[in-house]
């Protein structure tokens, strides 16, 4: 009887202590290898002493909290952005590191909206190897001290969990319910069709302006994202006419653009470059989105009352993310384009550009071919040429979205 007694009590403890425990709910990363952010979601803040290790398995980093439990139905996302795998240990979570990088903020944010989920978030940075060695060794007596005390409960995670970039996990139970809702919500991409009315832009190759070319290529890409479901599609000008830089951002942020695209062709002084490239927002670009912001009313929507110190890191975080999303999307699209046509050398390239700096907008400019090259002008100034390219667009796309939905659930 004495034995049963201390049984139960002891059951009772052990459900007490998984109920108190963190219990991690999802695991996302995603980034474009200079920057990557790891989100780890769970019911209670997730308390963790962050290492990073250097060994003869390679470089990772890793999430050290001995109290934490899996739920039977937690969600692994595939790893992206210089993150091989990670594996969720009975007291730790390892990522395996792709290339040197280091975290260069570490936040645990409290529940936002109506999941009630804590967030612990780390965001990473590409560095030099020798940089990621000086840190591994600072962290080396830390390590070893931190996990010399670690009390290890297997019954709280009775395996690893182990997720590769090429395998990610399926979530066991009511993933594809979670993906029917996903594939639900409709996005809005929002189609910038460059220079028109008193701006024409280049001039091609034999006769022809690239303001017409590229609003022609833009309602071509519109009629396409139109047949499907999923698509809101708006275009910032359907004629030819000239809208100034700041209303073609404002307009994209008014209709609640989950991605916006602005559709260029390029010219050149020697007519035998040629090929398609494509723009995300540079450093020196994004310095200037908070002033801009500020001019131009982007601002972005927090909740009244909250601190400025939290305010400005909320801020932080979602242009960010931005920036990180447009690059993902840049990834997706550079190789459909190289399906359309030859290519740029360096085809993703970075700039200071104006309509790149919503604060809250993933934005990409695209140069679908250069006007001055004979081939490229004759094959963009052809339906079935400008057709291959807004195919190759709205692949992209597609692409980017189905990622975007599959993480829906991992935030």
């Amino acid at each position: 009887m004495i034995k049963l007694r201390s049984l139960i009590l002891c059951l009772t403890a052990i459900a007490a202590a998984m109920v108190a425990n963190p219990q991690i709910e999802s695991v996302g990363v995603a980034g474009d290898g200079e920057f990557t952010r790891i989100t780890v979601a769970s019911k209670s803040p997730l308390s963790s002493e962050v290492f990073m290790r250097e060994s003869d398995n390679g470089l990772s980093i890793e999430l050290v909290s001995p109290d934490y439990t899996v739920m039977s139905d937690a969600f692994y996302g595939e790893p992206t952005g210089g993150v091989l795998a990670y594996t969720l240990d009975q007291d730790r979570i390892i990522f395996e590191l792709e290339q040197p990088m280091m975290v260069s903020r570490e936040l645990e944010l409290p529940p936002v909206g109506e999941d009630g989920l804590h967030r612990f978030v780390l965001d990473l940075t590409q560095v030099s190897e020798a940089r990621f060695s000086q840190a591994a060794q600072r962290d080396q007596k830390r390590f070893v001290r931190r996990t010399n005390t670690v009390e290890k409960v297997p019954a709280l995670l009775s395996a690893p969990a182990i997720v590769k970039a090429d395998a990610p996990s399926v979530k066991p139970s009511g993933f594809s319910a979670v993906m029917l809702a996903a594939a639900r919500q409709r996005h809005t991409v929002v189609i910038d069709p460059g220079h028109g009315g008193r701006d024409p832009g280049a001039l091609a190759y034999g006769g022809g302006e690239e303001a017409e070319i590229v609003l022609q290529t833009s309602l071509l890409l519109k009629q396409l994202l139109e047949k499907d479901p999923r698509y809101d599609v708006r275009l910032t000008r359907e004629s030819d006419v000239y809208v100034e830089h700041e209303d073609r951002v404002t307009k994209a942020r008014n209709w609640g653009a989950d991605l916006f695209i602005s559709i260029h062709a390029d010219a050149a002084m020697k007519p035998t470059v040629s090929g398609a490239s494509v723009y995300t927002i540079s450093t020196r670009g994004e310095a200037r989105i908070e002033g801009a912001a500020k001019k131009y009313g982007w601002e972005l929507p927090l909740e009244d009352g909250t601190s400025d110190a939290v305010s400005g890191i909320l801020k932080d975080l979602m242009v960010r993310e931005t920036k990180s999303n447009s690059s993902i999307f840049a990834g997706f699209l550079v190789p459909e384009l190289g399906q359309a046509g030859p290519l740029l050398r360096n085809t993703h390239r970075q700039k200071n550009l104006f309509v790149l700096l919503a604060p809250d907008v993933p934005a990409v400019l695209v140069e679908i071919g250069f006007l001055t090259n004979k081939a490229d002008s004759k094959r963009l100034k052809s339906k079935r040429g400008r057709k291959k390219s807004a195919e190759a667009i709205k692949r992209a796309i597609d692409a980017y979205f189905d990622r975007q939905d599959l993480l829906l659930v991992t935030n």
